[in-house]
């Protein structure tokens, strides 16, 4: 049996029927596994996650460490376009490295890679990849919305918007834009006086059966960080087409 274990990681189990004229043994189950070390440990993953406020994420440290042979890294370059940033330490030289990332960003989605070249033949590069969801002072949630009737035999379908405070002070809302010929926003304060409710309902009177349109609803509040927030709206007919 040949293994190709090219990219893997841990564990490893791989099992093989062989099928014979054997009378005795006309099945035999053969396997093999083991644990796959790879030449340069990344730990604890390739890649780096942030979520929350600028304020709150923290540091993620990435490790990367020579299991046999040593190496060394020539260079960095990446994808990120400085909204994560990152430092580089020698732990051990030719055997320990760590990778020190950091979010750069106020608020935003991104994600992109970082691209560690090295000396070694047989893996002369490495990538970490990071992913960044930051919000801002004030959080919207969800940031894409679906309304409408999305098959023939449903009901007409709203959706809600919640907007907060990460800081837990107090704002408001001064103003919401969006296309009026597709939904209506109706603005209420939530229970616990935290933020507001946006209902979002379509009107479906303008979409056309069998289709759909897509609106933007901005939010605009009175923080000056977080001016306008937008949410992406799809407003669906899936209803019967007329005959």
């Amino acid at each position: 049996m040949k293994l190709d274990l090219k990219g893997f990681q841990g564990y490893v189990k791989k099992t093989a029927t062989i099928v014979s004229d054997d009378p005795a043994h006309p099945r035999v189950v053969v396997s093999v596994e083991g644990k796959v070390e790879p030449l340069i440990r990344i730990s604890p993953e390739k890649s780096v996650s942030f979520f929350g406020t600028a304020e709150t994420v923290k540091e993620s440290v990435v490790d990367l460490v020579a299991t046999s042979k040593a190496f060394h890294i020539r260079s960095l370059d990446d994808t990120l376009e400085k909204k994560a940033v990152y430092k580089l330490e020698t732990v051990e030289e030719g055997r320990r490295y760590r990778l020190r990332i950091s979010n750069n960003t106020k608020h935003g989605n991104y994600r992109g890679h970082i691209t560690l070249h090295t000396d070694s033949a047989e893996k002369p590069e490495l990538t970490i990849w990071v992913n960044g969801s930051i919000e801002g002072q004030i959080a919207v949630r969800p940031k894409t919305l679906v309304v409408g009737r999305l098959s023939p035999d449903q009901g007409v379908l709203s959706g809600k918007v919640q907007v907060t405070n990460n800081l837990n002070g107090k704002f408001r809302i001064v103003k919401c834009s969006y296309d009026e010929r597709v939904i209506n926003v109706i603005q209420s304060t939530m229970p616990d006086g935290s933020g507001f409710s946006l209902e979002v309902t379509p009107n479906m009177q303008n979409i056309p059966a069998g289709g759909r349109l897509q609106t933007t609803l901005t939010i605009e509040t009175d923080v000056d960080s977080d001016a306008k927030q937008e949410v992406q709206v799809q407003a669906i007919n899936l209803g019967a087409k007329p005959k």
